[in-house]
């Protein structure tokens, strides 16, 4: 019985061929490395080095603003910001991010995620909440309020760091901050992505601009 040996593509083809199975991988098609063999990336290579900030005004951002409060750096393990609010620490109205760049180059092999917390002045502290790590795809904070639920006057955020261990590279990632009160949420507001330079969002509002009774911090991932 003779074998019919298939016909080798052309260079050219075999290049394209390849090009187009690079661009198409994702996380959703990660099944494709068990048929292929293929091995993806183990670390990320090319992710700014960065910290987080938070910052709170009255009159949404009108008046009132608050000093913001970083983060160390992502590639010294982050850690969290001391407790930040508006100028008289005293039910803040508004409510920004800052996905701050460093110029200490990229974050190698790091993953990571965006916690926060918050407080009443007299110390009645709810608990630390996280998104999820980058790795996981990042997400949503669950609401970020203190101990009963009304009105925290202060709040402060978390940036922790581990080793990338998933099999594919982190592409961009950008962040965002909700305030929500008596159940009704603002619309979010979101820094750039990294890749555009990161910076500060805008402030976000609830619905009526004041007195919010949370915070949801996210972590988008692409």
């Amino acid at each position: 019985m003779s074998h019919i040996r298939p016909r080798p593509l052309p260079h050219d083809c075999r290049r394209k061929s390849t090009m187009r199975r690079i661009a198409t991988l994702s996380l959703a098609f990660l099944a494709s490395v068990a048929l292929t063999g293929t091995a993806l990336p183990t670390a990320n290579a090319a992710t700014p080095n960065f910290r987080v900030g938070i910052q709170f005004a009255d009159g949404g951002g009108n008046y009132g603003v608050g000093v913001e409060r970083l983060t160390g750096p992502a590639s010294f393990g982050g850690g969290g910001t001391p407790w930040a609010g508006d100028s008289d620490n005293y039910d803040p109205d508004g409510a920004l991010v800052d996905l701050a760049l460093t110029p200490s180059g990229v974050l190698a092999g790091k993953d990571f995620r965006i916690g926060a917390q918050a407080r009443e002045s007299y110390g009645a502290d709810g608990p630390v909440l996280y998104t999820g790590w980058a790795s996981e795809g990042g997400g949503v904070t669950d609401l970020v309020t203190d101990s009963d639920g009304y009105d925290p006057d202060q709040y402060r955020v978390f940036l922790e760091v581990r080793p990338w261990s998933a099999p594919y590279e982190l592409t961009d990632f950008r962040l965002s901050i909700e305030v929500v009160d008596q159940g009704s949420s603002g619309s979010p507001a979101f820094t750039r992505w990294a890749s555009q330079g990161g910076g500060k969002s805008a402030f976000a509002l609830d619905p009526d601009g004041y007195d919010f009774d949370g915070v949801k911090i996210g972590l988008e991932v692409y």
